[in-house]
């Protein structure tokens, strides 16, 4: 494509001599251009691509696109006021805007959104609507699966995805929408015909300077809404967002499991350790009939939240609730790992103060004997969260094991003694293990009949990052693991 075509809309100056320029292709990693490509310079985290615009230059760069003047040999510069905004509109016009013909379906909120869109996306499939995913597992794309690198992608790698759906005849997708994507724009271009707002909580006050901020920059999803926005009323934000986007021109439509005059009521049946069942009303009058395997409390506000979305839509009651049978569990949330003891293990990915608190909730709920809980708190992160999920933690659990989550390259004994200032207040018992398998162990180790261990921080990951490594482990590996090698330690290898 020539670059004058990739630079429509963008704003971006392009000198005459350059504009006929061939482009091979895009990209804002430098570690895979390649000879022709256009080189994005994008500042992250942790690091700054300016850094890294000359090496791409050399790797046979096409042009560079900056937000600063660099000394640039060997590849022309063109100047940008926001670099991510421009690769936003640069990536659409290169894969010939696939997002036009696909129906977007946006979730966002602090927690559940993962549940949500499995639950949605079961339910259009059931539909006989093909249904693209992405979000914080995996990105999902016809019978193929993409390991997520982060919970929203990047505008490049969503019309890349786009492309994939549209060359499947893939029409819809469900799209986990986070705050970071929607501050940094990586979204900015697409329309969402109908989304969805779980709940707000405390998260990423490391990247938001505060509460409001976050609850704003969430907001800018329902302005993008071409059709109507599902809204959790129950939830303090979420009800202030459902009287606020009215007066913007933006339709809602509420849900809730206290407030029957909700557009959309969840009357609960039954809930227990088995799953739950509850009769799914629109304005008063009953749609459907639900029954799930997932537990607790907060899956019956998940389960809630597609239905209603899946309603809005024009889904029939009868393929909602079939959609959301099918979905008998979704990886790393309040999932069992069944093993040759029989121990009740249960591994979340709550990594939040309310996500931790609701596991903890539920797990209470079902346990017989004491309630063990493993658990740490990322480094580089919001410090501010850590004694506040101690204080969860050792209200509801009758032993803990604070260890390392994610350290990165923070000091995991400071990231432990954040997390020991609210566990020390609430008096219960508790041991600071650093190493996580270690900590694993030892809980496994501790195990009386009745007990439960719920391993909380990591769910689905397969991975841990130690200061600037990235080390494959898996909290459900490592379980199962251990478990092996005591059984062959006490019996021996026959």
């Amino acid at each position: 494509m020539k670059l004058k075509s990739l630079l429509l809309n963008t704003g971006i100056q392009c000198p005459d001599t350059l504009k006929e320029t061939d482009i091979t292709g895009i990209s804002y990693d430098s570690r895979t251009i390649q000879r022709g490509n256009l080189f994005v310079c994008l500042r992250g985290r942790n690091t700054d691509g300016h850094i890294y615009a000359e090496k791409a230059a050399s790797q046979g760069a096409a042009a560079i696109i900056s937000e600063i003047a660099l000394p640039l040999t060997g590849a022309p510069l063109l100047m940008a006021e926001d670099s991510r905004r421009a690769l936003s509109v640069i990536a659409a016009n290169y894969y010939g805007h696939p997002h036009r013909c696909i129906s977007l379906y946006g979730i966002t909120g602090t927690n559940g959104k993962t549940t949500v869109s499995y639950l949605m996306r079961s339910g259009l499939e059931a539909w006989g609507r093909p249904c693209g995913l992405t979000g914080t597992i995996s990105y999902i794309v016809g019978e193929k699966e993409y390991q997520a690198e982060r919970t929203t992608p990047e505008s490049l790698d969503l019309q890349r995805i786009f492309a994939e759906l549209k060359s499947k005849g893939i029409r819809c997708c469900v799209m986990e929408v986070s705050s970071h994507a929607l501050q940094l724009g990586r979204v900015q271009d697409l329309r969402f015909e109908y989304s969805v707002f779980t709940n707000l909580s405390q998260d990423h006050m490391d990247f938001h300077k505060d509460k409001e901020e976050y609850y704003r920059t969430k907001k800018k999803l329902f302005k993008q809404t071409t059709k109507m926005g599902i809204i959790n009323i129950d939830d303090d934000a979420g009800g202030k967002l459902f009287c606020e986007l009215p007066e913007e021109a933006v339709p809602v439509r509420s849900f809730s499991l206290t407030d029957s005059n909700a557009d959309y009521y969840g009357e609960v049946k039954e809930m227990n350790e088995k799953g739950c069942h509850l009769s799914f009303l629109y304005k008063g009058r009953e749609v459907a009939e639900i029954k799930s395997s997932l537990v607790g409390r907060f899956s019956l506000y998940n389960i809630l939240a597609a239905a209603g979305c899946l309603h809005s839509i024009g889904v029939p009651g009868e393929i909602i609730a079939a959609g959301i049978e099918n979905i008998k569990g979704v990886p790393g949330r309040f999932e069992p790992v069944e093993n040759n003891r029989g121990i009740p293990i249960i591994i979340d990915f709550a990594h939040t103060p309310d996500a931790l608190e609701k596991v903890l909730i539920t797990a209470a709920d079902i346990v017989k004997g004491r309630l063990l809980c493993v658990f740490g708190c990322g480094g580089d992160r919001d410090r501010s969260k850590r004694p506040l999920m101690g204080k969860i933690a050792g209200r509801y659990a009758d032993y803990c094991i604070v260890t390392s989550d994610n350290p990165r390259t923070e000091n995991p004994q400071q990231i432990t003694a954040d997390i020991e200032e609210g566990l020390y207040e609430t008096g219960c018992n508790y041991q600071v293990i650093e190493d996580r398998r270690e900590a694993l162990s030892y809980a496994i180790s501790m195990y009386r009949k009745g007990d439960l261990i719920l391993v909380a921080g990591k769910g689905h990951e397969n991975y841990q990052i130690i200061g600037e490594d990235k080390k494959h482990f898996s909290d459900r590996e490592t379980i199962l693991e251990l478990i092996d090698k005591e059984e062959k330690d006490t019996y021996g290898n026959n």
